[in-house]
């Protein structure tokens, strides 16, 4: 997935998310490290930065991430969140005084959850309250995030201009999560699916048009992905075709009578939208 253009006035919000974006670093033995000989846990209850973490000492961090794993219940490292409070100190000669390792840890969230929460701290970084979010997989395997509440104008931008460079935060995040990357399509209040109605309904109407006056039409410059709308939407009435034309971010959809012969195209036209 390409990065998307990024409008000027929307530039400082997404410096200021970039770093959201990065896992937080944290010291873990690999997949199926040994047991662990010592350690123990501090705290069992809920009362870390947020819910589910638990503070462990060990040796090592090593080892107090092993006792961690355990007291989770986790099989591997690569299933949890790891935070070091205090790295190990050794003592005189390496024997008295010394002191170990103290960490706190918690389950990795899902994915979902996750990409969900990261959602929601972007919309509070741009200054938004109240909110609330609704995600899920669907049957492909897309994560779809939709934020609900006021003032989400400000999420959306010109065209749904900066709703698109946060989805590509939104993605860049999922690609750095452990596991498969999964691809993120983010919403605000259902924008996405209104914007896709009245392009399709437009296409509907220009259609028509070309076909009662049999001229072109072009249309207003558009995103990567209204282009793809519309050119899909157009695919599916016989006798014409679309194309792309000029260049970002100027570039139109053209409506025009489909070729009856020759090697000059075929009706669909460039429905994929070539970027």
């Amino acid at each position: 997935m390409g990065e998307p253009s990024v409008p000027r006035r929307t530039r400082p919000l997404l410096g200021r998310l970039q770093h959201r974006v990065d896992p937080p670093a944290a010291h873990l033995p690999g997949r199926g490290a040994g047991r662990a000989e010592g350690g123990r846990v501090l705290s069992g209850q809920r009362d870390g930065p947020g819910p589910g973490w638990i503070e462990v000492t060990g040796r090592t961090v090593e080892e107090a991430t092993l006792v961690g794993l355990q007291r989770l219940g986790l099989a591997a490292a690569e299933d949890a969140e790891v935070e070091v409070l205090e790295e190990p100190q050794r003592g005189l000669l390496g024997v008295f005084g010394g002191r170990g390792a103290r960490i706190r840890m918690r389950r990795r969230p899902d994915r979902l959850e996750a990409l969900s929460r990261l959602a929601l701290d972007i919309a509070r970084a741009a200054g938004l309250e109240d909110l609330s979010v609704d995600s899920f997989r669907d049957e492909e395997g897309y994560i779809h995030i939709n934020l609900k509440g006021p003032g989400l104008g400000r999420l959306i931008g010109r065209r749904g201009e900066t709703l698109d460079a946060l989805q590509y935060l939104l993605n860049l995040a999922s690609a750095r999560m452990p596991g498969r990357p999964e691809r993120v399509i983010f919403d605000a209040d259902g924008y996405r699916e209104r914007r896709r109605q009245a392009l399709e309904a437009l296409a509907e109407r220009v259609s028509a048009r070309v076909r009662r006056t049999g001229r072109e039409v072009v249309l207003e410059p558009m995103t990567p992905q209204e282009r793809k709308i519309v050119h899909l939407a157009v695919a599916r009435e016989e006798g014409l075709t679309s194309e792309s034309r000029g260049q970002e971010p100027f570039r139109r959809v053209v409506v025009k009578p489909a070729p009856t012969s020759g090697r000059d195209g075929a009706a669909g036209g460039e429905s994929p939208d070539e970027r």
